[in-house]
């Protein structure tokens, strides 16, 4: 009479089984795919919403800056050829190309680094959606006052 039926466990089981399916996980896969086509769309998707604006807002900005260098170094690739080789416009033109082109080409880079994090920590995200463990500090510290100064408790866990 003191142990559960058969029966009931398998209701518990079927019960809990059931909560798990119909709660919502977000697919990491399908998260970082999103993250891939729209900057931040992976970590909406899988509800890391402080995420998001970081990665809109770094990515747009370093795209901003490639275009605005590389409309620049294309102006000064036109410029550069309606002067006459060999004078100093000429070669200082020619400098200016080479340095816009360099500013576009590392904001490109940076473009890309921040798009691959972006893809990155959207399918971490997804992955980690379920995680629920709060980590402790392994060191505390409180002062304590006293009636003439105060006393510091340092705590270590092992």
């Amino acid at each position: 009479m003191g142990q559960p039926s058969v029966q009931s466990a398998q209701r518990s089981n079927a019960q809990t089984s059931s909560h798990k399916i119909s709660e919502w996980s977000p697919n990491p896969t399908t998260s970082a795919f999103l993250s891939a086509a729209f900057p931040g769309a992976g970590q909406i998707y899988s509800r890391a919403y402080w995420h998001a604006p970081f990665f809109i807002a770094a990515e747009g900005f370093f795209l901003w800056r490639a275009a605005e260098y590389w409309t620049k170094a294309d102006d000064m690739w036109n410029e550069r050829n309606s002067l006459t080789p060999g004078t100093d416009e000429y070669y200082n033109a020619e400098n200016d190309f080479e340095n816009f082109t360099n500013e576009r080409n590392t904001y490109l880079w940076l473009f890309a680094g921040t798009k691959f994090l972006d893809i990155v920590d959207a399918y971490v995200s997804a992955h980690l959606y379920h995680f629920d463990e709060h980590i402790e500090a392994p060191i505390t510290a409180q002062i304590i006052p006293l009636k003439r100064g105060a006393k510091i408790s340092l705590s270590f866990r092992f």
